[in-house]
């Protein structure tokens, strides 16, 4: 059963602007999530990551330059790599053709992409929270602690921003934008495992993960810490998976 205990109006019952709730985020973010039980609306934070995505692709095309972004990426992934060093001029041309398609369609619906990664994990916070710890709550109150909880990433974006400003164009690898995560510090080269670990040790990512435990146990009414175990535990599996792909396909 859900300790009704753990659940207490921050805010003495005062409702929240949506300016109020975005700032509450990153200052008091206690604040934020017991407001959400009084409204579910999102669309404040989820305008901030669509708007700040949109400036960082535009700036990334404009600095770095789609020859660049491509190469670097294909060249960032060791098989595509080597299919791009050995492949004859007219694979190595459709090979950066069909990157760039993928790319320009992925920053074009990067609001969706935000939208459908937040659907998903918000399905895994409303199994969790009300179905594994016997919380209190529903799926449009988990789907705006997701969107509420990915508020971080807007920093990154931002840091992302000045990173591609400031960077080699003919070095900047998309598949790490920003020198949040570990992989950043990273050769490239490495094994392909230790670089999917490294993209997973992500400051923000992290953040994100814990505003996304605390915020669904104040939602939930249960306790902040049973929360934030479960949602890091289930990240923790998560990675493990994701790097046993990795090396067993690297």
């Amino acid at each position: 059963m859900a300790d009704a205990t753990t659940f207490t109006d921050t805010h003495d019952g005062q409702s929240l602007s949506q300016f109020e709730r975005v700032v509450d985020t990153f200052i008091e973010p206690s604040k934020t999530f017991n407001d959400i039980r009084r409204n579910r609306s999102w669309w404040l934070p989820f305008l901030i990551l669509a708007v700040l995505g949109y400036i960082f692709c535009g700036v990334a095309v404009q600095h770095v330059g789609w020859e660049s972004l491509t190469t670097n990426v294909l060249k960032s992934q060791p098989r595509n790599a080597e299919r791009l060093e050995k492949g004859t001029p007219a694979e190595q041309a459709q090979m950066l053709a069909v990157t760039k398609g993928f790319m320009e369609g992925f920053m074009v619906g990067s609001p969706a992409v935000v939208l459908i990664i937040n659907a998903l994990f918000a399905l895994l916070l409303w199994g969790g929270f009300a179905f594994v710890l016997g919380g209190s709550t529903n799926y449009r109150e988990m789907f705006a602690v997701s969107i509420f909880a990915s508020l971080p990433n807007a920093l990154n974006s931002i840091i992302a921003i000045v990173t591609v400003l400031v960077c080699d164009p003919q070095t900047y690898n998309l598949n790490v934008p920003s020198p949040s995560a570990l992989a950043y510090f990273i050769d490239p080269g490495s094994a392909g495992w230790l670089l999917s670990l490294a993209k997973s040790l992500d400051v923000f990512s992290l953040w994100s993960l814990a505003l996304a435990g605390f915020g669904g146990a104040i939602v939930s009414r249960v306790k902040p810490a049973r929360g934030i175990l479960m949602v890091f535990a289930v990240w923790f599996i998560y990675v493990l998976i994701k790097v046993g792909i990795a090396a067993a396909t690297s």
